[in-house]
């Protein structure tokens, strides 16, 4: 038993040993960067789940499909660090992962699907546990504790478990409910922790000192702001300064099935660092609905055009037919070497993007328009932009971006993290998008007896109306 002990903690390492054994029935766990949440989240809960036979956990956040490279990867390696992953097995479809001498169940969802979320199951045991990851992302606070209100039941407690929910994030923004919640008091029912990449022992000397030197005056890369929430896990900047007429109740609204004939509309903000890729769909009143994100860094070129490609499919997997493909100007900018612009490269690949303006003045004025709240015939609020709450980087980066300090008329460049979405989004306002003529349904069929004599009379009456005159 002690040689497990001392296993466990050479996985683990150093700075969470009093969230390892704790039962609060909240567990929130905010940090910057690399201080190794995550990982510690996922090794805690593989041993748990091991140590109670008749516990399931379930994984939310905000979107299902981030879970694959997230989570769910997670969850993985620490199977493989506990030398454990041959007692378990890993699905994608359907996204789980069994523990295969019991049959218990880790269940991956998102609140991008109520339906799954709201029809949970496990044939062995008892849902007792659920670990939110990146909370910063759930937008609906609501829809938190509705899931955590259906965790419930005296069986929990007669399996000899303890319900508890863990919650963790990087809190980028102070206006985000976490804060209220779980900071701006002191609950009982609630355990917190603070870490930061100096609990990370697992890292270089230089991971250290890339997120040090944020703090560092003499560094190309200072940003004390990004600092705060990467370097000292600490809420960053407020919130809705820039945006100030943007509203989760109005702006903000569940997932529906888009119109067939609703023209759509792709956008792309793209660079090493980032790729910011959205879906808007106009209805006939031009409103817009933007319906589809991808927020991913890291991406070679030839790597966001697969992804772009294969989110573009409708809810039959069917390639979406998309009426026109935005993308900024400089991204037509001619390497010096081969000749080709990213967007020569986009083009050659089948994404049939046109240039818009990048100038961010004129952007900026058209968001504004685009976000101005009104009220419709029934006098309800609502917006000419509204977005899909399975959009979550886009919502809260224009909840949460700044002025430009020199600025005013513009948004912040920083941070990175914040400013791709926005900037996406600005492309689609650039590109002076318009919806249809929505096309009436026959009345009758094509040449039909019936439509020959409805025409007949059209001209009939016509020709009374001429002589009449």
């Amino acid at each position: 038993m002690a040689d497990d002990i001392v296993k466990i903690q050479e996985v683990v390492g150093k700075g969470y040993a009093e969230f390892w054994h704790d039962r609060h029935l909240y567990q929130v766990l905010k940090g910057g960067r690399s201080s190794k949440k995550s990982t510690t989240v996922s090794i805690r809960y593989i041993k748990n789940l091991m140590a109670y036979p008749l516990a399931n956990l379930l994984v939310v956040r905000q979107t299902a499909n981030t879970h694959q490279q997230s989570t769910f990867a997670e969850l993985q390696k620490a199977t493989v660090r506990l030398k454990v992953a041959h007692k378990w097995r890993f699905t994608v479809d359907p996204c789980e992962a069994r523990y295969l001498p019991t049959g218990q169940l880790i269940l991956f969802r998102g609140f991008d699907d109520p339906v799954k979320l709201t029809s949970i199951n496990v044939a062995k045991g008892v849902l007792c546990w659920v670990w939110f990851e990146e909370a910063f992302e759930i937008v609906d606070e609501s829809a938190f504790d509705t899931l955590c209100e259906g965790i419930r039941g005296l069986d929990i407690e007669q399996a000899g478990l303890w319900k508890q929910f863990t919650i963790s994030y990087n809190p980028w923004v102070n206006s985000h409910w976490t804060k209220t919640r779980f900071w701006g008091n002191d609950r009982k029912d609630t355990f917190r922790l603070t870490t930061t990449h100096k609990d990370n022992e697992f890292l270089t000397q230089e991971d250290h000192d890339a997120i040090e030197a944020l703090n560092d005056p003499k560094s190309t890369s200072y940003n004390p702001d990004r600092y705060k929430v990467v370097g000292l896990g600490e809420y960053g900047i407020p919130g809705g300064a820039y945006f100030d007429e943007f509203r989760r109740d109005i702006h903000v609204t569940r997932p529906f099935p888009i119109q067939r004939d609703w023209r759509r509309f792709v956008m792309v903000d793209y660079g090493r660092d980032m790729l910011a890729c959205y879906w808007v769909a106009l209805d006939w009143h031009n409103k817009g609905y933007v319906y589809r994100e991808i927020h991913k860094p890291g991406l070679f070129v030839s790597d966001a055009i697969k992804l772009i490609k294969e989110s573009n499919v409708d809810e039959d997997g069917n390639q979406e037919n998309i009426y026109q493909w935005f993308a900024p100007e400089d991204l037509d900018n001619k390497n010096s070497q081969t000749g080709e612009s990213i967007l020569d490269i986009m083009r050659r690949s089948g994404l049939p993007f046109i240039k818009v303006s990048n100038r961010k003045v004129d952007g900026c004025v058209n968001m504004h328009e685009w976000l101005k709240p009104y009220q419709d015939e029934q006098e309800a609020w609502t917006a000419p932009l509204v977005f899909f709450t399975t959009c979550a980087n886009v919502i809260n980066s224009i909840a949460s971006i700044q002025c430009d300090e020199k600025d005013p008329n513009v948004f912040a460049d920083k941070p990175h993290e914040l400013t791709h979405s926005v900037t996406a989004i600005m492309y689609f306002t650039a590109g002076r998008p318009r919806s249809g003529k929505q096309v009436q349904a026959r009345k009758y069929a094509m040449n039909s007896l019936e439509e020959r004599i409805e025409k007949n009379l059209e001209r009939l009456t016509k020709k009374r109306r001429v002589t009449n005159w």
